[in-house]
């Protein structure tokens, strides 16, 4: 049986449920023009990208860059398929390989918390942007906001271990509109909107949901090396957790985040 990465991992799991409806709020959001160069900075598996290919008519140039070689396979991959049009480049956000004034939008989901320098890296993006080119990002919010979230690191904490609990907190790391707001004007932008915004979301599988997200979260797999029983544990407490969002089978959960638009 081949044995799946952890970017195929997420891609499957992950992108329909989260990353995927996310994509296509940004997009609705910032409303990319004919024409217009877009960057899909921490691209993951290029689902930002993807959506934006099947717009009608579509963007001009589409770019897509993460750090993750192995993220960057699958898009190449998904895309391929596809027959779309778009570049993929391993980079760091903080030095990204272009000249400046290079694009009129880019979009960034669930990533600016897991930059290692995110002044630089806004800095960075705000000089490959053309004067008055727009961003689009989502950030997480609290983890007491997200009860999916809320339930997984729980779990993670007693069947696994704090510092995987922490990996999901990790999620949650910058929470704070203010903080946010202060990240992206000292990095010279303007116009600055920061806008809590809630998608309801639904998996009809709430354990294979479970099984597939503690494996392909940003940070890795944490049921790696559990026993089959050590595993069942963690995913019925991940469940229980839920409260009100299982329904049955299924699940229904509130994913809260804000919403950046802003303008180089």
């Amino acid at each position: 049986m081949e044995t799946k990465t952890f970017a195929d991992r997420y891609q499957s799991v992950l992108v329909p449920v989260i990353f995927q409806p996310w994509a296509r709020h940004l997009i609705e959001r910032a409303r990319p023009q004919t024409g217009e160069h877009v960057l899909d900075l921490a691209c993951g598996t290029g689902v930002v990208t993807r959506e934006l290919a099947r717009l009608d008519p579509p963007p001009g140039r589409l770019v897509g860059v993460d750090h993750s070689a192995e993220m960057l396979a699958v898009a190449r991959v998904l895309a391929e398929a596809t027959s779309m049009t778009a570049e993929w480049l391993q980079a760091d956000a903080a030095a990204l390989p272009f000249p400046d004034d290079s694009f009129d939008i880019a979009f960034c989901q669930q990533a600016l918390q897991f930059f290692p320098d995110r002044p630089a890296a806004l800095r960075d993006l705000r000089r490959v942007l053309k004067p008055g080119g727009r961003v689009a990002f989502c950030i997480q919010q609290d983890i007491d906001v997200n009860p999916m979230l809320k339930a997984q690191a729980a779990a993670l904490d007693a069947h696994v271990g704090e510092s995987a609990g922490d990996a999901v907190r990790a999620i949650c790391g910058l929470p704070d509109a203010a903080d946010i707001r202060r990240l992206f004007e000292e990095a010279g932008f303007g116009q600055i909107s920061v806008e809590s915004t809630a998608l309801d979301l639904h998996h009809p599988d709430a354990r294979a949901f479970a099984e597939g997200a503690m494996g392909g979260m940003h940070t890795g797999d944490k049921l790696a090396g559990l026993a089959d029983g050590a595993i069942d544990r963690a995913i019925d407490a991940f469940l229980s957790g839920l409260g009100d969002c299982l329904d049955g089978r299924a699940m229904r959960f509130p994913h809260v985040s804000h919403v950046v638009l802003a303008r180089a």
